[in-house]
């Protein structure tokens, strides 16, 4: 698959990062005693839509450093995605449609196809799926695996390679492979292999009762994009 990001060239401001890089306290190799345990988090909040800034740590060949910008993101369930992240002057960067593990992404003024593992990790340096994007943004989360009680009021639970703390029935960090992410007063901050790699602060969340199934789709060449329209 061609690099996906050759437009940052001209809309994204690169410096050297000089972010702290957050603590992680989930130790996924010591042994818990887990009883099954499966829960729903906001799970009003199924379709939405969400807007913020993004900041993200690229480690692509043509660009290394940290990029500042914003994201404004739609969701029609956990497998179904429209993102769009722009730079400065409100400039296009990138848009994602995401669906289930096969994303499009528009760029060099055409789309491109790749999966979302990938085109994840070449935009945040981690992959994310759609359940971790859907916590992270304040959407539905939906967990199925085995939890531990720990002292003051938190929660160990475990879900395949996927660690969740919990504190007073909220997500405070998660921990999956090389990547860890930390619920901040700044955002969700994402590390990958002890390197910083995302945060994601929002700043609007609106529920939504449904989308046009069109804005989900990749137009033609010789149309519109529906979101253009809006």
């Amino acid at each position: 698959m061609k690099r996906i990001l050759p437009v940052l060239l001209f809309v994204l401001l690169l410096a050297v990062s000089c972010t702290s890089v957050p603590k992680r306290t989930i130790d996924t190799s010591a042994k818990y005693e887990l009883k099954p345990a499966n829960f729903e988090l906001n799970p009003q909040n199924t379709v939405f839509s969400a807007e913020g800034s993004v900041t993200m740590w690229l480690n692509v060949p043509q660009y290394r450093g940290r990029f500042n910008g914003d994201y404004e993101i739609l969701s029609a369930s956990s497998e179904t995605w429209r993102m769009m992240i722009t730079g400065p002057l409100n400039i296009s960067v990138a848009t994602v449609i995401i669906k289930g593990e096969t994303a499009d992404i528009f760029h060099e003024g055409k789309w491109d196809k790749g999966p979302w593992s990938v085109i994840s990790k070449q935009l945040f340096n981690a992959e994310v799926d759609g359940n971790l994007l859907s916590l992270m943004l304040g959407g539905r989360f939906r967990f199925d695996g085995g939890c531990a009680e720990r002292q003051g009021g938190e929660m160990l639970c475990k879900s395949g390679d996927t660690f969740y703390k919990l504190k007073d029935g909220e997500v405070v960090e998660v921990a999956s492979g090389d990547l860890y992410i930390v619920n901040e007063k700044s955002g969700w901050h994402g590390i990958y292999k002890s390197k910083n790699a995302f945060i994601f602060k929002n700043k609007k969340f609106t529920k939504v009762e449904k989308f046009e199934d069109s804005l989900f789709e990749v137009p033609k060449e010789d149309e519109k994009d529906e979101f253009d329209e809006l």
